[in-house]
């Protein structure tokens, strides 16, 4: 009894010291291992990535320094020296015959455009919306005249100015002076075949955008 007593004791000791689950710590080592090994690896991967990206970084540099040169070595274009317009004064144009009773006609409209340079650029609209007058147009032999419509768009000094206007044309001739903000008036004298025709002509003003055409305000 007593030997069998004693060999059942032994098995149970042996049984409760040698189960069958893996003991805390070696489970906690493993583990620990498994991290050291992914934090290695998460390094290395960094590492690859970083200098993956100064590589790509330094061919980048390289090719934009290339195009640089390309670009330096290239012939440079001529530089526009042409003077920036804007548009400065806007008017309708109106004119009759000389000592005459008849009444005013509706010749065109007139887009002009000023650099800073004091050139101009004007800009004739045959029945325009511009027109604020119910009367008819002038005949298209009368003004503009063909050469007046070659001259359109052409760069010149500026005749018209915040005091009046005056040109002088193989085709025409006219001098007007500023009567007001909104009215310059006098005359013309087409230069035609068939003799010189004298006419008075108006400029109602539709706009002013430059201060250079602009009515003083002291006056």
């Amino acid at each position: 009894m007593r030997g069998r007593f004693r060999r059942r004791s032994g098995s149970t000791e042996l049984a409760a010291d040698e189960g069958p689950f893996v003991s805390f710590t070696d489970l906690f080592i493993g583990i620990l291992f498994l991290f050291l090994i992914l934090v290695a690896a998460l390094m290395l991967m960094h590492q690859e990535a970083v200098q993956r990206e100064r590589a790509e970084a330094l061919l980048m540099s390289q090719r934009l320094q290339q195009m640089q040169a390309r670009l330096d070595a290239a012939p440079k274009p001529e530089t526009d020296n042409r003077p920036a317009f804007r548009l400065g004064i806007v008017f309708n144009i109106y004119q009759r015959p000389a000592a005459a009773d008849a009444d005013w006609t509706f010749s065109r409209a007139v887009q002009v455009f000023r650099s800073p340079s004091g050139l101009c650029i004007s800009n004739v609209i045959l029945r325009s919306n511009l027109n604020t007058s119910w009367k008819p147009p002038v005949g298209a032999d009368d003004i503009p005249t063909a050469a007046q419509k070659d001259l359109i768009g052409k760069i010149e000094p500026c005749g018209l100015s915040a005091a009046g206007d005056h040109w002088r044309l193989a085709t025409e001739t006219g001098n007007l002076r500023r009567l007001s903000a909104n009215l310059y008036s006098g005359d013309a004298t087409l230069h035609k075949q068939t003799g010189d025709i004298r006419l008075e002509v108006q400029y109602r003003v539709l706009g002013v955008y430059d201060d250079y055409f602009r009515w003083p305000t002291n006056l």
